[in-house]
């Protein structure tokens, strides 16, 4: 047992040397770092900076890479495109008018109506000319028109019904021609009696518009046109009633699959009773008029200024919801709700327009629009122009491709052509300068668009183009 101190620390001393040597020479032959060169490492390491520069070499220099700025440039982005330029109503007219196709009507065994109806009638105090077309949604369909029209006529009065039988309703054009032929049969037959039992009558509307003679006139004529709503509904009834338990019963239930119902028949109406008057050696009319949806009827006077030729004789009632209409029902023929239906009214109108939604929507809103659409008859020859006639100047006639079999071009001359701009002033100024304007009609460039005012109306609804339009279309015009 060895416990002298100093002998023990140089036995410890000599095993630590021992111990590094032999690792030393052990590291070194596997180079690996020394004890002693780590410790070494280490203080120098110590001893300098925190980020000392790393030296240079050739292979740093070429990577090393450029310090980026505190503030880099920013680089601005490209500025977006403009948006497209939005096609003009020209150019949107040009395309869809190619887009419609044209289909005959499916023969399903139900009442079928015509492709056009058109018709004129001369009473001697009037002309009474009108006509009908199927509108491109239903050429395009293959499905029938549901317009229809019938006038008629006294020797002191003019009658005229225009109903359109909703788009949605299967038999409406059923209903619409019920309705219309009903009305004007009525009239005609009750208007004549009331002129022959009370020939006074005639006088009671030329007199003093305040006057009891007046308003006693009044108070026999409209509601005569108020009782042909209620006619025209009970005809409707009459005709389901038909069509449930006719002999045409089975092919209606099976086109359907169902029964009919009195809905399937709604239609908007529209009527009028015109009489012409003279009053102190001046022509005159009186209007008695019933409205039942939407549609139009309009009064002009063609000599009058932009500021008093048009009158408006009816509101286009509007259903439970944005975008309907009403329709003809026991409801809406009840005395107490056509009241606020009917308008009357005399003056010295020579013309009276009774149109379905398919032309009032295309000239909306009514006023000042209607005077572009009397405008446009006469440009097109379907109503008389007066003024000097000459050449033909710009702008010219547009044609569109027709939608029919042929599918050849129509030219048509359009008011709003001429406008200078879409301003109702600008309306009023082109009316007030219509005597100008003949030198851009049809007639001036020699083109011609049928031989007699109805044939040239019904070709004129079947062509005209305006942006959104494709329903029927029906316009009858009376010419005092």
């Amino acid at each position: 047992m060895i416990d002298d101190k100093n002998t023990s620390s140089e036995l410890l001393e000599g095993q630590l040397s021992i111990t590094f040597d032999d690792l030393n020479e052990t590291q070194q032959k596997n180079g690996i770092m020394s004890a002693k060169d780590y410790l070494e490492t280490k203080a120098k390491a110590e001893e300098a900076p925190e980020n000392p520069e790393k030296p240079e070499t050739p292979d740093s220099k070429t990577k090393k890479r450029p310090k980026l700025p505190q503030n880099p440039i920013k680089l601005e982005e490209p500025a977006p495109e403009p948006p497209p330029k939005p096609l003009s109503d020209m150019e949107v007219m040009e395309h869809t008018a190619s887009v419609w196709q044209y289909k005959e009507i499916a023969d399903d065994g139900t009442e079928m109506h015509s492709e056009f109806h058109e018709k004129s009638t001369d009473a001697g105090f009037a002309k009474i000319y009108g006509a009908r077309v199927r509108g491109k949604k239903h050429k395009h369909e293959g499905t029938n028109c549901d317009d229809y029209f019938e006038t008629a006529h006294t020797d002191d009065c003019a009658i005229v019904v225009v109903c359109d039988g909703a788009g949605s309703k299967p038999l409406s054009r059923i209903g619409s021609r019920v309705a219309s032929e009903t009305a004007a049969a009525y009239l005609k037959e009750s208007l004549a009696q009331l002129f022959k039992d009370k020939p006074e009558i005639k006088s009671g509307l030329a007199a003093d518009l305040k006057s009891a003679e007046f308003m006693a006139a009044c108070g026999r004529i409209a509601p005569l046109v108020q009782q042909s709503a209620r006619e025209a509904f009970a005809a409707q009834q009459k005709t389901l009633d038909e069509l449930c338990k006719g002999e045409h019963k089975d092919v209606y239930e099976k086109a359907l699959g169902r029964n009919p119902v009195l809905s399937d028949l709604y239609t908007t109406f529209l009527a009028a009773a015109i009489v012409p008057l003279e009053i102190n050696g001046k022509r005159e009319c009186f209007m008695a008029c019933v409205q039942i949806g939407d549609g139009c009827i309009c009064a002009v006077d063609s000599k009058e200024s932009s500021e008093h030729c048009l009158k408006l004789m009816g509101e286009a009632d509007s259903g439970a919801f944005s975008g309907e209409t009403d329709f003809l029902s026991e409801k809406n023929s009840r005395p107490e709700a056509i009241g606020a239906k009917t308008r009357i009214s005399r003056g010295s109108s020579d013309t009276i327009m009774l149109m379905s939604d398919g032309v009032a929507d295309d000239y909306f809103p009514s006023m000042p629009m209607m005077k572009r659409l009397y405008l446009d008859l006469c440009l097109n020859g379907v109503l008389p122009m007066t003024g000097k006639l000459g050449d033909g100047e710009d702008p010219a006639p547009i044609r569109f491709k027709s939608v029919s079999l042929s599918q050849k071009s129509v030219a048509l001359q359009y008011a709003k052509q001429l406008l200078a701009d879409k301003t109702d002033d600008a309306i009023n100024a082109l009316w007030d300068k219509r005597e100008m304007l003949r030198c851009h009609s049809l007639e001036a460039f020699r083109m011609n668009i049928g031989d007699t005012p109805e044939q040239r109306l019904r070709v004129w609804l079947d062509n005209y183009n305006e942006r959104g339009s494709f329903d029927d279309r029906t316009l009858v015009v009376v010419s005092l």
